[in-house]
Order: C-alpha cells, then sequence, then structure tokens
C-alpha cells in the first residue's frame, strides 16, 4: 500500500516529479505512474493503486481540469474521503473536487 497517490495530467509531469520527489525524500511512499510494471495494463494499475492509497494528491492546472482521467481518479479520492487537491496554477477545479465530503 503506498500512503500517497498522485494524480496529474501529462502536461504537468515535472511537477508531479518534483512533487513525488519530495514526498519520498520526506519518507513517504508514493505512487505516480511512473511506477507501471511492463506486462500490466495502464488502467487496472491505476485501479489498483488508488484502491491502495491512504491519500490522492490531485494537481490541478489548466490541463488537468480538462483531463477525464484526472477527474474521474479525482472522483475516487473524493468518494474515499482521501482527496487533496493542490492547485498548481490558479484554476478554479470541478466543484465537487474541492470539497471532501458531498455537500448535505
Amino acid at each position: 500500500m503506498s500512503d500517497i497517490f498522485i494524480s496529474y495530467a501529462r502536461e504537468d509531469l515535472d511537477k508531479a516529479r518534483l512533487m513525488a520527489e519530495a514526498l519520498t525524500e520526506e519518507g513517504w511512499d508514493v505512487w505516480w505512474d511512473r511506477r507501471i510494471p511492463t506486462g500490466r495494463t495502464f488502467d487496472d494499475m491505476i485501479e489498483e493503486a488508488i484502491g491502495a492509497a491512504r491519500c490522492m494528491i490531485v494537481l490541478w492546472s489548466r490541463s488537468s481540469v480538462e483531463s477525464e482521467w484526472v477527474r474521474t481518479e479525482a472522483a475516487e479520492g473524493r468518494s474515499r474521503e482521501i482527496l487533496l487537491p493542490v492547485f498548481i496554477e490558479d484554476v478554479p477545479p470541478h466543484w465537487p473536487f474541492v470539497l471532501s465530503k458531498p455537500p448535505t
């Protein structure tokens, strides 16, 4: 089980790498899609990694707010109440992902 799963848009790869490296240096076990082993399908690994993570960091940017993959991953993190949004650009995310719990 990873401590942290990082979700990001491809265009933000360098920032995701910096985040993963910084968190790893602090002793956290970080999963991001650079660790998909040969022979495993992308979507199966993502689903498994999200299911095992204790926290999901979503890097919100102009690219990620438009990414169906990022929004899908964020929705799962939100439903599990492990979502931590991180704004790497001044953008408004889709409203459900700002809240840690659904509005009542």
